[in-house]
This record gives C-alpha cells, structure tokens and sequence, in this order.
C-alpha cells in the first residue's frame, strides 16, 4: 500500500503538470529549488524539471554553480511547483543524487541546441567582465558549434530528488480543496496524510 500512495503522489503531479500545459503554461515544469551550505544558510532559484519518474524528480545544474556546489556539500533539497490557472502548488522534498554520465548525456542529447551552446557559453555564477556580455559568449560558442553534435559540456550533470514527503496545497483566496501530504517514513513505507488548508 505504500509504494501505492508514492505512485498516486506522482501521478498526481504528472498530471497537474499536463493540465497546467494544456491550459497554455509553457513552464509547467518549472519549479522554485531550494538548497542550503553546510553551514545552513538556504538559496532558492527557478529550475527546469526534466522528467518525473519513479526513480524520483530529475534536472540539470552546473557542478560549478551556486546550486551544484550547495547540492554537492549538502544533497538535500525542496522544490515547489505554482501553476497560477489551477490555483495549485506542489512542493517536494527529498535527497539529492548526482546520475550517471550516460543518464547525464542522455538527458543533455534531449536538450534543444540553443540551451546546449549557452551552457558552454557560461561559466555560470562565477564573475564576468563588464564588457562581455552572454549574448556575447553564445555567438561565439554559436559559431564553434556551427554543424553536427553537440557533447555535453562536463561541467553540466543530470541530479535527481529523490522525494520523502510530497505535499499538494490549493491555493487561491477559498482555499477549500483538500491539501494532502505524501510522506516517506524511515522504513521507507508512504503514508497519506489530509491537513488543514
């Protein structure tokens, strides 16, 4: 019964992906992370989710960056989906781990060519000089890349949440929908839990 109540925690959340996408959001994926330092201290920036399986919530980060060192030091994260047309949120939260290479180049294969070169463009979060700018960057790395594949640039990996508590909170000025919480014991057994809105 528990890996049950994991199961409809995700396919719930796939859902609301989808209906949020069918209803014209073209970031239906997207999602607040939320990391912290060894030292406690909490960041939260806008991400891109790139699959929701079983397996758990899986994206991209620079190993380099703000978010891929906070991730390496401390792997533990919260995310939280809003879609404003379904006056729903979403929020995860789980252990971090770092996939492979071959999920990594698989997932880096998918990305469209664009994101690709910008990703080789940036050193992303470190200090840039005043007179290159990105766009600078990418048209450079644009035409270094001008035909054929695309190698992942090996800074960039695949990391996955792998989610303990799953919570889904209505929001809206009513807030009379059913707020559930999906929750992963040390046992690993999942539990369905009705709070108040």
């Amino acid at each position: 019964m528990s890996r049950d109540y994991y199961q409809v925690a995700l396919d719930r959340l796939t859902a609301l992906i989808d209906e949020a996408r069918s209803r014209g959001s073209f970031e239906a994926e997207v999602a607040a992370l939320a990391t912290a330092d060894v030292s406690a201290r909490p960041s939260v920036r806008m991400i891109s989710i790139q699959a929701v399986d079983a397996a758990g919530l899986l994206f991209f980060a620079n190993v380099r960056s703000g978010k891929g060192l906070q991730i390496l030091a401390n792997p533990q994260a919260s995310l939280c989906f809003y879609w404003p047309a379904l006056q729903e949120q979403a929020i995860i939260e789980g252990s971090v781990e770092v996939q492979s290479l071959a999920v990594s180049d698989q997932y880096w294969n998918r990305r469209m060519r664009a994101f690709q070169i910008a990703a080789w463009a940036s050193e992303q979060g470190t200090p840039a000089e005043e007179t290159k700018t990105d766009g600078n960057l990418i048209d450079q790395q644009a035409g270094n890349f001008s035909s054929g594949k695309i190698l992942r640039q090996e800074n960039w990996l695949a990391f996955r949440i792998v989610p303990y508590r799953i919570e889904f909170w209505p929001s809206g000025w009513h807030r009379r929908r059913e707020r559930i919480k999906y929750q992963r014991d040390k046992e690993g057994a999942w539990s369905k839990e009705m709070l108040n809105p």
